[in-house]
């Protein structure tokens, strides 16, 4: 199971200014706007800037200096040697999990899991990257097993 996790709390300098920059993995853009309406519902002065890119990326431009007051990363490792080089107010926590599925354009049993995989009914398979996406480690790991 993948984790996503994001580091630091809203920083009140921040929240002060009225403006929060905050980084986020491109897998997660699919939520971002929804989190961002939801903030805004309790702070409608806060300007918020999201900006979006891989989690490694990401991490490179912080330790370089990026003003970011939030870093929602898809991948633990970014955000913890951040936090062990000082980089980070807080400890990174989990916000979010999540799991590995199948799925197909054709009628399968995917009640068999990955047993299917092996029929010779499936001719292609797709993953992510693993060298980038999580989630696609993930599968390497799970197809490996």
């Amino acid at each position: 199971m993948i984790r996503m996790i994001f580091i630091g709390i809203l920083m009140m300098q921040s929240l002060l200014a009225q403006e929060l920059n905050i980084a986020v993995a491109a897998n997660v853009s699919y939520a971002i706007e929804e989190l961002k309406s939801a903030f805004l519902k309790t702070h409608p002065d806060t300007q918020i800037r999201i900006i979006l890119g891989s989690s490694g990326k990401l991490a490179a431009q912080i330790e370089h200096g990026a003003p970011f007051g939030l870093f929602m990363a898809a991948n633990m490792a970014y955000p913890q040697s951040l936090h062990d080089k000082g980089m980070a107010l807080n400890p990174p926590r989990l916000y979010a999990r999540g799991g590995l599925a199948l799925f197909s354009t054709k009628e399968q049993n995917l009640s068999k899991g990955l047993q299917l995989l092996t029929e010779s009914s499936i001719q292609t398979i797709a993953i992510a990257n693993p060298k980038t996406a999580p989630y696609g480690k993930a599968a390497v790991e799970a197809l490996k097993k």
